[in-house]
């Protein structure tokens, strides 16, 4: 994840020697900042709190960064409470999810109905 949740319940990107939260689960993550990765957040506990979350490509993370900052990795929540990372959710709602290789029609009819009906 490249957005984490600081002390003051702000937005933001990691930084070296950062601490924040996950903004699905709340969990305490820190910064990974070094040299042959990209900069991210990581559970201090190795847990899968959004299980639609699949580690990003260099495509994955270009398309997102074509995007505002405030519009990435977004939390999705429907009525029932389940949480879920949106890779994009455009100023007037849109959510966009970025997808490179292929998904069985079972998950995209849910992922599609899960964000029709939180965001619509």
């Amino acid at each position: 994840m490249t957005i984490g949740i600081d002390e003051n319940k702000k937005r933001v990107p990691p930084f070296p020697n950062g601490k924040a939260t996950c903004q699905v689960c709340e969990g305490n993550v820190i910064a990974k900042c070094g040299e042959i990765y990209d900069w991210h957040w990581a559970h201090k506990i190795d847990q899968n709190c959004d299980p639609w979350k699949e580690h990003e490509t260099e495509w994955h993370r270009g398309w997102k960064n074509k995007f505002p900052f405030d519009w990435r990795e977004i939390v999705i929540t429907s009525d029932e409470g389940e949480r879920h990372y949106a890779d994009v959710r455009t100023d007037t709602g849109t959510v966009i999810e970025f997808q490179n290789s292929s998904i069985s029609l079972r998950p995209y009819g849910y992922v599609k109905n899960f964000t029709v009906t939180c965001s619509g």
